[in-house]
C-alpha cells in the first residue's frame, strides 16, 4: 500500500469519526408514525382514497355527491384511515423543498445470519430511512436513505446500515436528483403526465407554504397565511402556482402494497453513451405506470419505480415498452416481494 492510499483511508477514517455526532433530521408525521399500514380495504374506502389521490384537498361534500353516500360518512372514513395510518394527506414535492440535501438508493446483499423480514424492520426503523424493498436478484433489499447532507449520508451508511445483523454489503447509488414523482396508485382515470410532481427550484416564501402543508395537506389557507404572516391570497395564489408549474401535489399517500392486483418493480436503466440521462428520463415519465424516476451515480443511470396490475403487465411493459424507449442501452428489474413505506415529513435538524 502507498503513501498516497495510507493518507487517503486515514483521512476517510477521521472523517468518519467526526460524523458520529451528526444529528439525525427529525422527521414529523401528523396523521401516524412508522410505516404506512397494510390492510383489506372496502369498495368505498378505496373510492375515497382515490378522490383524495386526484386532490387531497378536495371538499368532503363533493366527494359525498360523486359517491352518492353522506359527507359524515366520507369523513368519518378518512379520519379511521387516518388514524390507522392507512392514507396520510400531503405535500408531495421536491425532497430538497422539505430541507433534505442528500439522497440515495441503497442496494443491500444479506448473508444467513438473520431473516430478510427482520433486517427490512430494522432499517425502516432509521430516521433515515423512508422506503425498504425486499426484492431479488443481485440485491436482496433496496433502501432509500434521504438525508439532510452528504456528512449526515455517509454516517448512516457506516454507522447505521453496514453494522446491521444480516448486512453483508451495501452499493449505494446518490441522486442527482428524485427526477419525478406521482404516487397515484387509486386514480380513478388513468393519470395525466402533468399530475407527477419535477424537481425544479422554488423561492422561499413557497418553500415555506410546502413546509406547512407538510404538516396537513388540507390545512385552512388562512392558518398557514398566519404562520407566514402574509395574506390569504397570497397563499392561494401561490399554491396554485405551485400546483399548475408541477412542482407540488397535495394528495392522500398509502402504501402500494394496498392496491389489491400489482405488481411493482425497481427497474435500473443504463443510458447509452451519447444520450443525455434527462431526456431519457423525460421519455420515462410519459408511462403511466411509472410512479418514481431518480437519477443516480454508480452502475446504473436512472431508477425507475413502476405499478402495474399484474405481473404479466409489469414483464409487458418492461418488454414492450421500456426498452423500445430511445437512448436506453440496458435494463435490469428488480420485482417487489414486499415494501415498507413511511412518508417523507419536513426536516428540521
Amino acid at each position: 500500500m502507498d503513501n498516497t492510499t495510507i493518507r487517503l483511508l486515514d483521512r476517510i477514517d477521521m472523517n468518519t469519526a467526526d460524523l458520529k455526532e451528526a444529528p439525525a433530521v427529525t422527521r414529523l408525521h401528523p396523521n401516524g408514525h412508522g410505516p404506512l399500514s397494510e390492510q383489506p380495504l372496502s369498495a368505498t374506502d378505496r373510492e375515497i382514497i382515490a378522490h383524495l389521490q386526484e386532490d387531497g384537498r378536495r371538499p368532503f361534500v363533493a366527494i359525498a355527491r360523486e359517491l352518492d353516500i353522506s359527507e359524515r360518512t366520507v369523513r368519518n372514513r378518512v379520519h379511521q384511515l387516518l388514524e390507522q395510518n392507512v392514507i396520510q394527506i400531503v405535500a408531495l414535492t421536491d425532497p430538497a423543498s422539505l430541507g433534505y440535501q442528500a439522497g440515495a438508493l441503497v442496494g443491500i446483499t444479506l448473508d444467513l445470519s438473520s431473516p430478510v423480514s427482520d433486517v427490512a424492520e430494522s432499517l425502516i426503523g432509521l430516521a433515515d430511512v423512508d422506503y425498504v424493498v425486499t426484492t431479488t436478484g443481485r440485491f436482496s433489499l433496496f433502501v432509500e436513505i434521504i438525508c439532510s447532507d452528504m456528512a449526515r449520508m455517509q454516517y448512516v451508511l457506516n454507522h447505521e446500515v453496514a453494522v446491521l445483523k444480516g448486512v453483508k454489503g451495501i452499493e449505494v447509488f446518490p441522486y442527482y436528483s428524485v427526477f419525478y414523482q406521482r404516487a397515484q396508485f387509486f386514480g380513478r382515470a388513468p393519470a395525466a403526465q402533468s399530475q407527477g410532481v419535477l424537481s425544479k427550484e422554488m423561492d422561499d416564501v413557497d418553500r415555506k407554504i410546502v413546509h406547512e402543508l407538510s404538516f396537513d395537506g388540507r390545512a385552512p389557507l388562512k392558518n398557514i397565511a398566519n404562520a407566514l404572516d402574509i395574506s390569504e391570497s397570497q397563499v392561494r395564489g401561490r399554491l396554485n402556482a405551485l400546483l399548475e408549474s408541477g412542482l407540488l401535489n397535495i394528495m392522500a399517500i398509502t402504501s402500494p402494497m394496498n392496491l389489491e392486483n400489482r405488481a411493482l418493480a425497481w427497474v435500473a436503466v443504463t443510458v447509452r453513451p451519447g444520450v443525455r440521462v434527462k431526456d431519457v428520463a423525460d421519455r420515462l415519465r410519459g408511462f403511466e405506470k411509472v410512479s418514481y424516476i431518480t437519477i443516480c451515480a454508480g452502475r446504473f443511470d436512472l431508477f425507475v419505480e413502476v405499478v402495474c396490475e399484474s405481473r404479466i403487465a409489469l414483464f409487458d411493459l418492461i418488454d414492450d415498452k421500456l426498452r423500445m424507449v430511445e437512448g436506453i442501452e440496458r435494463i435490469e428489474s428488480f420485482p417487489y416481494i414486499d415494501l415498507l413505506y413511511k412518508r417523507l415529513g419536513p426536516g428540521r435538524s
